[in-house]
């Protein structure tokens, strides 16, 4: 286990390296080998889903309310739903951690190899969620023991997952719906989903819902999505003069329930 307080102070020796030679995971990396633990991942992507898989993220919001305060240790991520994640090869659904630093617990700060300062550099870290491009995301790592004021404990065991939310594909015509990978009518499609068919709800918007279907992850305009099925929209409609065997694959393509007069 690496102790949280030294892993917050152990990066200043590094501060100014050049970004060039040092970028952010290979800071990261470097601060939990002079803590005694060897790490290799991809990058922040890799590591945000190493955190949250065998530990915790939340909100430095969430973070201080649960424990009191955001540890020395803890990571911080930058984090979006933006799409940059597939780039690096990542089609989860968990959205694109761009930055990865370090909680220092010396006043209010953090520790991290910047791009955009060219260095490895401290930046200022209230505890509270950084707007427009900044820290938005805690990372509380297993691996590592931290101190909330009473002492050093590891990370709290990730709460259990609860059920994935799940919604219904429907739309007037009864035709599939398009499923896209961008939250955009010009994106390409990943799939089309038939109607009645229900999908796993990622996030859900007021204009685009991002969801899994068959292992697939994309976006779908969220008026094609009905969550409960109080929602679902049904329609009566009475079709004289046909045999039952047409009208059973009229059922079967549209769904519904046929009731045969005669």
């Amino acid at each position: 286990m690496v102790d949280g307080n030294k892993l917050g102070i152990v990066g200043f020796d590094k501060l100014g390296t050049p970004y060039s030679s040092m970028d952010c995971q290979t800071f990261i990396e470097w601060c939990l080998g002079q803590c005694g633990l060897k790490k290799d991942l991809a990058g922040s992507n890799a590591w945000y889903r190493e955190v949250m898989k065998n530990g915790v993220i939340m909100t430095p919001e969430e973070c201080v309310k649960q424990l009191g305060k955001v540890p020395a240790g803890a990571f911080l991520f930058i984090h979006a739903f933006d799409g940059g994640e597939e780039k690096r090869g990542y089609h989860d659904g968990l959205g694109n951690a761009s930055h990865i630093g370090i909680v220092t617990g010396r006043g209010e700060g953090a520790i991290h190899s910047s791009a955009s300062r060219g260095c490895v550099a401290e930046s200022s870290f209230k505890g509270k969620t950084i707007k427009n491009g900044g820290w938005n995301k805690v990372g509380l790592w297993n691996q590592v023991t931290y101190d909330y004021g009473g002492g050093s404990s590891p990370a709290p065991d990730p709460e259990p997952e609860p059920d994935p939310q799940k919604a219904t594909v429907w739309a007037d015509n009864g035709k599939p719906v398009n499923f896209r990978k961008r939250p955009s009518r010009l994106s390409a499609l990943v799939d089309k989903v038939p109607c009645n068919d229900q999908v796993e709800l990622v996030t859900y918007g007021d204009d685009w819902s991002l969801i899994r279907w068959q292992k697939k992850t994309g976006y779908m305009m969220s008026k094609y999505l009905f969550i409960d099925d109080i929602d679902m929209k049904y329609y009566t409609v009475t079709v004289e003069h046909v045999r039952r065997d047409v009208a059973e694959d009229i059922v079967e393509t549209y769904g519904g329930r046929m009731d045969v007069e005669g």
